[in-house]
């Protein structure tokens, strides 16, 4: 089985998936292939060393289609024609893509039936509770959507979402959300092995909680930052750090003062990946007060370096990686008392804080790689067992 992966751009996030899916795919006796649309990021401003290395070493049957592009960016005419020319010349029995609403994937699935010379599997991390949802738009997604083969989500209840519009159980899988677990675990651990060192490099207090996320309205920051002023954890030395950017800087710094925590509350703007872990392993617990999120993946690499957290339930990992009162806590959207009551208590005790940590290491060791491998892997398969053997496979 031949296999075309495509993807916007091949981030740091996607770099260990991809090598996973070769390596699963390789015992298996399957080919893949990797089409990177674009080569810089629309998202992430800093640079994306994963990517870098993965490049750097020449890998095989691995191209970039738009050299001078970022995904942000839409694909003029000349790109399409040189996406279904390096389509053709590969000439997949499955594409997996990044997304259904992406235009290369709309273009490949314009290909796909067309042509019906290959099935096509979406990357995706939407569920139903994303924000307030159109039925209007909900009905022309689910035209679009059912139009692909299968989907690869990020967990069970994208799966549902996928069969709302369209995709059956027995073609989703989940596993999309992962990221690389030992990466984490490793770097974290070097970096409480120089505790001294990281704080200095970052001015990190003593003790503190931590929030990665954009300063959107979404991300519910300003709710954070209320709920912590009422734990009375800035009186036991216990800080807020804010690892973020966005459109809403000013205005909670301004918030920040208001409640008087300057000297507690501070601010570092996005790190690299890469630098991360030193956060993670030196936070007490990480909180995502979220009014939605797709998944969180922060809570991934935060779980992988043994840092608790404390999630909304609308954010997609609750439930699925953040277990209540197992390895952490989940709440509602908004409710700054339950949040401050929380937040309190997980920063007060120390044993809680030791059992959610394991907690959280045992939960994340499934949410790897190979869990997106296999599962990419199960889902080809099972949208190929009544294809067209690869020998009579010609584009068009």
């Amino acid at each position: 089985m031949r296999i075309l992966f495509v993807v916007g751009n091949l981030g740091d996030y996607h770099v260990p998936r991809y090598e996973a899916l070769v390596d699963a795919a390789t015992r298996s006796g399957h080919d893949v292939s990797l089409l990177e649309v674009f080569a810089r990021s629309g998202v992430y401003g800093f640079p994306q060393e994963r990517r870098a290395a993965f490049f750097a070493n020449r890998p095989p049957h691995a191209i970039t289609l738009v050299e001078d592009g970022s995904d942000s960016d839409g694909l003029g005419l000349r790109d399409c024609s040189r996406l279904v020319a390096r389509l053709r010349a590969f000439a997949p029995d499955v594409v997996i893509t990044l997304g259904y609403n992406t235009q290369y994937s709309a273009l490949l699935c314009a290909l796909r039936h067309l042509t019906r010379r290959f099935k096509l599997i979406y990357m995706s991390d939407s569920k139903a509770d994303d924000g307030v949802r159109s039925a209007a738009k909900e009905r022309l997604k689910r035209m679009i959507v059912s139009r692909f083969d299968g989907a690869l989500v990020a967990g069970e209840r994208h799966r549902r979402y996928a069969l709302s519009l369209g995709i059956p159980m027995t073609r989703s899988r989940i596993g999309f959300d992962v990221v690389d677990i030992d990466y984490f675990a490793r770097l974290a651990q070097r970096a409480r092995d120089n505790a001294r060192s990281v704080r200095e490099r970052y001015r990190l207090p003593p003790r503190f909680l931590l929030c990665v996320s954009r300063f959107v309205a979404r991300k519910n920051v300003d709710v954070l930052i209320d709920a912590y002023a009422q734990t009375g954890l800035r009186e036991r030395g216990i800080g807020l750090v804010l690892v973020g950017q966005g459109p809403l800087d000013a205005a909670l710094r301004a918030r920040i003062a208001a409640h008087g925590l300057d000297a507690d509350v501070s601010i570092l703007s996005s790190l690299p990946n890469h630098e991360m872990p030193n956060l993670y392993a030196l936070a007490d617990f990480i909180v995502l007060a979220s009014e939605f999120d797709q998944w969180g993946l922060c809570v991934n690499e935060a779980f992988a370096a043994g840092c608790p957290a404390i999630v909304t339930r609308t954010c997609g990992v609750a439930g699925e990686i953040v277990h209540d009162g197992v390895n952490g806590f989940v709440v509602e959207p908004r409710d700054v008392r339950t949040l401050a009551q929380r937040i309190g208590q997980l920063g007060s005790d120390g044993t809680l804080r030791e059992r959610f940590a394991n907690g959280a290491r045992d939960a994340i060791r499934r949410w790897s790689p190979l869990l997106f491998a296999s599962s990419a892997l199960e889902l080809a398969q099972a949208t190929t067992r009544r294809a067209t053997p690869h020998a009579q496979h010609e584009l068009v």
